[in-house]
């Protein structure tokens, strides 16, 4: 009889300790996989807020600077969907409106759809306006409010800016 048996293979306690080690380096590589997403949607929420939000605000504050007045009987003031129509008289009459419409902030120019202002992911969810008269004269407070949503993530930034009407 032979005595000689040469052990081949791996034993039932290697196989275990093998596997536990390959879970938990699954486990730690899942959990940064998840990490790195949801950070990632949390900035890309953040950037679609800013840029819906600083592009918009831009867009209303060179509108009203070349404005003359605004058009209080077709303006919706002190309201949080407000609708602001101006009027500039700069060798050419143009009146410029902006409102919002299911979350979307859009413009027409002279009765004519311009286009959205905010970007597909963003959501305004308060736009405001007031008017502001000193006698000699006027400004345009603007009060908004912007939510961006990425996957599960939304994110919310706060716009506000007063403008002085410059046009003639």
């Amino acid at each position: 009889m032979n005595t000689n048996k040469k052990n081949s293979g791996y034993s039932l306690v290697e196989m275990v300790i093998y596997v536990a080690i390959l879970t938990a380096i699954s486990v730690v590589t899942i959990n940064m996989l998840l990490s790195f997403t949801k950070s990632y949607q949390t900035l890309e929420a953040l950037r679609v807020a800013e840029h819906s939000g600083i592009d918009t605000m831009e867009r209303i504050t060179r509108e009203v600077r070349d404005s003359g007045s605004v058009d209080l009987a077709l303006s919706t003031l002190n309201n949080d969907y407000g609708v602001l129509t101006l009027i500039s008289n700069n060798g050419v009459q143009k009146t410029v409106k902006f409102y919002t419409d299911n979350g979307v902030v859009k413009m027409n120019v002279n009765g004519v759809y311009f286009g959205p202002l905010t970007t597909v992911n963003a959501s305004t969810t308060s736009f405001k306006f007031r008017v502001l008269n000193s006698g000699i004269s006027s400004a345009v407070k603007i009060d908004m409010s912007v939510a961006a949503t990425i996957g599960t993530v939304v994110k919310t930034k706060n716009y506000h800016s007063t403008i002085i009407l410059r046009g003639k």
